[in-house]
């Protein structure tokens, strides 16, 4: 497909400012923001604002023709190659699923869907089309996660055999949604927790086979706190914990994943890349040796429509992420329990 790309975004949410600085990035003539759709039309027109300042991405600025409060009148009044949806969870299929029968490509928000079924029809319809669906797991375009992957899948390190993980955030400072499990299909692990799933299974490129999962809410309507064990396709075991409980007064995010291996080890750590080798010996990789993988999720998606990057995040992580997550709810049961106090 010849550049521009024109790109229509869908939830005008916080987010969805992040995905404009995101392709802010790109060259004057890769892509053009040529629509916005929230059900709130003052944030869509709040956005615009924002969008105008790119004239690389806007060069036209966007005025009151290019903002709606109803998706499908955006999808039939514009003119778009792509949409970039970030709306609440629970409504992603069914907008990915309208994109793709107009023939627009798809970058949808974390995570992919609420559900498996959900998620495998995504995958389907994109490939039967041959649309570009991306998700938006930035730790693919992370120099230290890419890094980490190709490591492990070059089997210097020999089998992974151990994951462990962790991520900690403050999700009721996060609000919004993420607490109506109707909504967000979920908690603190379909919120940030999807991001640490992700990472280990992209690492490694494993599938999950089997998870026990003990999970507590707190109080609040969806889970908080979860400590998953996972035995993965290729008999790895991994420990996962997530924590939505954290007390800092932000959204911020910290994670952690090590990956021991039959003939090694590596470790992402605030940041940083260490490969332990057989003898216990630790080397931190100089972040300038690592590699340059795209730069984002949202310039990776506009360049694999152009032709000039392979699609990092395929939907085919979503769906893994997303079954791994279904198999730690169906593991815990309804309701989850609920006995830590805040």
């Amino acid at each position: 497909m010849s550049a521009p790309i024109k790109v229509g975004i869908v939830g005008c949410g916080s987010i969805s400012w992040e995905h404009v600085r995101r392709l802010s990035l790109l060259g004057k003539d890769e892509a053009h923001i040529s629509a916005l759709c929230d059900i709130d039309r003052q944030r869509a027109e709040k956005l615009a604002e924002y969008v105008n300042i790119y004239r690389n991405i806007a060069p036209k600025p966007l005025g009151p023709d290019n903002i709606f409060e109803d998706y499908d009148d955006m999808l039939e009044e514009s003119d778009l190659n792509a949409v970039i949806i970030c709306t609440p969870h629970a409504l992603h299929y069914e907008q990915t699923i309208k994109a793709f029968r107009r023939n627009l490509h798809v970058l949808v928000e974390k995570p992919m869907a609420v559900s498996v079924k959900e998620a495998e029809e995504m995958v389907k319809e994109a490939a039967s089309r041959k649309l570009v669906l991306t998700v938006g797991y930035q730790r693919h375009c992370q120099p230290e996660y890419y890094y980490a992957r190709k490591k492990i899948l070059s089997g210097e390190l020999g089998e992974p055999h151990i994951i462990v993980g962790w991520l900690v955030q403050n999700l009721v400072a996060a609000g919004r949604f993420y607490l109506d499990p109707k909504m967000s299909g979920g908690g603190q692990i379909k919120a940030s927790g999807t991001h640490l799933i992700d990472a280990i299974l992209w690492i490694t490129d494993l599938e999950p086979v089997r998870v026990k999962a003990l999970m507590d809410r707190a109080g609040l309507p969806a889970d908080i706190y979860a400590v998953l064990a996972v035995e993965l396709s290729n008999g790895a075991l991994a420990s996962i914990a997530i924590s939505g409980g954290h007390t800092r007064p932000h959204t911020g995010v910290t994670d952690e994943v090590r990956v021991w291996c039959s003939k090694g080890a590596i470790h992402i750590v605030d940041g940083s890349v260490y490969v332990e080798d057989s003898q216990s010996n630790i080397t931190k990789i100089d972040r300038g040796m690592l590699p340059r993988p795209s730069p984002n999720p949202d310039v990776n998606f506009i360049r694999t429509i152009l032709g000039k990057e392979e699609n990092l995040i395929p939907g085919i992580c979503g769906l893994r992420a997303t079954k791994l997550e279904e198999m730690a709810y169906m593991d815990v049961g309804q309701p989850i329990p609920s006995k830590l106090k805040r």
